[in-house]
């Protein structure tokens, strides 16, 4: 057995057996030297079969007793950052040692090295004594707690605004940053991350709860088809504990009818806000085809749903529970709109595009199935007869001197039958018409289409008759109820 000292430098002491003259363990081995004016000791001690493993093992106990003093725990998984400086920080003082160097941290260097070989298991021990400069050591602490702070921070910070918010009644800024808290906490491995994520969500959710629209104009309305709709308002207002406020500053996204470019009824939307009275006014577009509608006023949660939406999936359980709150919270204003054209006499006639070519066809057919769908409806019409042959372009000044002289409006339809098929025994014809209807006084037009329709029958003439009817009590008559002002 035998010590080897380096004057200066590091001391390594190497026991082969425990015999009589084995020099005696050093005192650091089993009692830690107490912190000096300069530096903090650590001591790592491990043992294994081989040397190199037990010398391995003992770093890794070095460096979980310096972490430990840093108030960290190796095992931790925390942000991107703050994992890879805990790792380069390790990487360097497993270098320190393995090297035995000095320089490559900041005041820590490796003291002495107390290797032992049981004599009897071949089994070695290693210990390993370093010191690090306590003012060094003291600012990487102070380093490695900042950046687990700012993971904290992450969740503390937007949940303490979202409260000072929820205080000043800033309710929508509240359940944002509620929702932040939940992302962060979701998002790392804080201590505790469930239980802050879980609070955060009941607050937002709480808020949520307490939330509701309410339409402080008619909220039922009726206009003529062409008439502008006047301006709607509504409060969103908070009522939490018996007490009732508006919330200022929250975005509402309005759904709305409109009439799309095919001539059907699709849906448009806006964005609008609350005012800092907690109310909005907004103007739905017109739509000039007759019915009952419907306009949904519903909070626009978009902003806080990207914030919950990179929860994990252990998480959806509460993000779920704030939006089902937030979705919860709509209203609606209904109007319909009215036609006005069943109190304007109108006149009606209909032509033959093409007489060469009409298989019989009979136009007061088609003017029947369309009166019989206005009269329905309560319109005044009447019959127009136009000259034998009329094929002429649409001539104001015609349609004028042939009108009754209480029609006020004309609805004159060319038609014409584009096809007759034979489908088995019976016959099948498609009619085609196109059809305006023109304000007498003015000339205005104020419907103009083109449509078909089909017919079945035992015989070309019944069918040419049924495509007529059809064409003229569906496809015209039906779209003249809700589109002709």
């Amino acid at each position: 057995m035998k010590k080897i000292t380096f004057a200066g430098a590091l001391v390594v002491v190497l026991i082969v057996s425990s015999c009589a003259s084995t020099p005696s363990i050093p005192e650091w081995v089993s009692q830690k030297p107490a912190p000096d004016a300069r530096y903090t000791y650590f001591v790592g001690s491990s043992s294994a079969p081989d040397s190199a493993t037990a010398a391995n093992d003992a770093t890794a106990s070095l460096i979980a007793g310096i972490m430990q003093y840093m108030g960290v725990s190796v095992s931790v998984s925390s942000s991107a950052e703050a994992r890879a400086s805990l790792d380069d920080y390790q990487a360097q003082i497993t270098q320190t040692v393995k090297t035995e160097s000095k320089g490559r941290l900041a005041g820590f260097e490796v003291v002495e090295k107390y290797i032992q070989k049981d004599p009897k298991t071949g089994q070695y021990t290693v210990h390993v004594l370093a010191r690090y400069e306590t003012k060094e050591l003291q600012k990487e602490k102070a380093r490695i707690e900042a950046l687990f702070q700012e993971e904290r921070d992450a969740v503390a910070i937007p949940e303490k605004k979202g409260d000072q918010a929820a205080i000043e009644g800033r309710l929508m800024d509240a359940i944002r940053s509620y929702a932040e808290a939940m992302s962060a906490a979701g998002g790392s491995n804080i201590e505790n991350a469930k239980i802050k994520l879980e609070r955060n969500a009941k607050k937002a959710s709480e808020l949520a709860a307490s939330l509701k629209l309410t339409i402080v104009s008619e909220s039922s309305l009726s206009v003529a088809l062409g008439s502008k709709l006047p301006a709607s308002k509504v409060a969103l207002v908070s009522n939490s504990g018996g007490m009732e406020q508006r919330v200022a500053g929250a975005p509402l996204l309005v759904t709305y009818p409109k009439k799309l470019a095919s001539g059907r009824v699709g849906t448009g939307t806006m964005q609008v806000f609350t005012d800092t009275n907690g109310v909005t006014a907004f103007e739905v577009p017109l739509i000039d085809i007759a019915g009952n509608y419907r306009v949904a006023i519903q909070l626009d949660f978009s902003s806080i749903s990207d914030l919950l939406s990179s929860l994990p999936s252990w998480a959806l359980p509460y993000s779920d529970a704030v939006e089902n709150e937030l979705s919860g919270i709509v209203a609606y204003l209904n109007y319909k709109v009215i036609s006005t054209a069943k109190n304007v006499p109108m006149a009606v006639a209909a032509y033959l595009k093409d007489t060469a070519s009409a298989r019989n066809a009979d136009p007061a057919v088609f003017v029947s199935g369309l009166k019989e769908t206005l009269l329905k409806e309560g319109f005044s019409l009447s019959d127009a007869k136009l000259l034998s042959g009329y094929q002429t372009p649409i001539d104001l000044s015609v349609l004028r001197a042939i009108a009754p002289a209480d029609a006020q409006r004309f609805a004159l339809v060319s038609l014409d039958i584009k096809s007759i098929t034979k489908d088995g025994s019976y016959f099948i014809a498609t009619a085609e018409g196109s059809l305006g209807v023109f304000e007498l006084a003015s000339g205005r037009t104020l419907y103009s289409a083109t449509k078909s329709a089909q017919g079945m029958g035992l015989s070309e003439s019944e069918a040419v008759s049924n495509a007529l009817k059809t064409l003229g009590s569906q496809a015209f008559g039906k779209d003249l109820l809700s589109a002709l002002p």
